[in-house]
């Protein structure tokens, strides 16, 4: 009964959730003996999880990021459900009040405000949005990052993509990466350009495809979009040229007392 119980419970929230563009994926459960179902969005994630040591289903959602669900899941919905007693019945009760759930519209708003979010930030990329982006491929910039805002009062686009992200990307392209992995960096850098304001335009192409020289250049440049391979081109001509160096940002500073006290 537990297995069709889920199967009838996760195919009716599959159906509810289609009409919102949200696919189910494959999952590999890798806690033993309970049951998981995923489905992905633009913007965020649901899933359906049956506890075989609590006997329960619950339906949670979460935030999507790049590289799929940041798995802050909130829950939504819990129902017990004892495979031993309970009958088809229960799990259709379980399977309506996820689907009212879902269809409810409170959470269809959330949705559509998230997509709205997730838009109005593609076409408004600053240094921060774009060195964030490249998390996905460096994580260890996200350390990096956290330092940089908490140092300084206004995030350092130039010095930061400078300093930190250049080096990283000049030793990815010197190493023998996957191609599909050479195709999500052009494409981000392709997608930043596209919907960047002036720093991250010249952020992207003076400080970083103007430092990128020989092999990797060629590899790199197969994947960019034509917009950025003109940009680059023209780029060239700077180099050697003196360009205004930017202002040195005003270090914060820390109450002692503050410090102390998170010890």
């Amino acid at each position: 009964m537990e297995k069709k119980a889920f199967d009838l419970i996760t195919a009716k929230v599959e159906e509810a959730l289609a009409e919102q563009e949200f696919t189910r994926q494959n999952v590999e459960n890798k806690q033993e003996g309970d049951r998981i179902a995923l489905y992905t969005g633009e913007t965020a994630a649901y899933s359906v999880l049956y506890d075989t040591v609590k006997k329960r289903f619950e339906l949670r959602t979460c935030p999507m990021t790049e590289s799929g669900p940041d798995n802050s899941w909130k829950s939504l919905a819990v129902w017990l459900f004892d495979p031993q007693e309970d009958t088809e019945r229960e799990a259709e009760s379980i399977a309506a009040d996820f689907v009212e759930t879902i269809q409810g519209p409170k959470r269809k708003a959330m949705i559509k405000a998230s997509k709205k979010r997730k838009k109005e930030d593609e076409t408004n990329v600053d240094p921060l949005f774009f060195m964030n982006r490249l998390v996905n491929f460096f994580p260890e910039l996200r350390e990096e990052i956290r330092w940089e805002k908490e140092s300084y009062e206004s995030f350092r686009g130039v010095t930061f993509a400078k300093e930190k992200a250049l080096p990283k990307i000049q030793y990815f392209l010197r190493e023998n990466r996957p191609e599909q992995q050479m195709k999500k960096l052009g494409a981000v850098m392709s997608d930043c350009y596209a919907s960047g304001d002036l720093d991250v335009r010249g952020i992207i192409t003076y400080v970083i495809l103007n430092s990128i020289e020989g092999e990797s250049a060629h590899k790199l440049e197969e994947y960019l979009s034509d917009e950025l391979k003109k940009a680059w081109k023209h780029s060239v001509r700077l180099k050697g040229k003196t360009i205004k160096p930017e202002k040195k940002k005003k270090e914060k500073r820390f109450v002692a007392d503050t410090l102390n006290s998170k010890r």
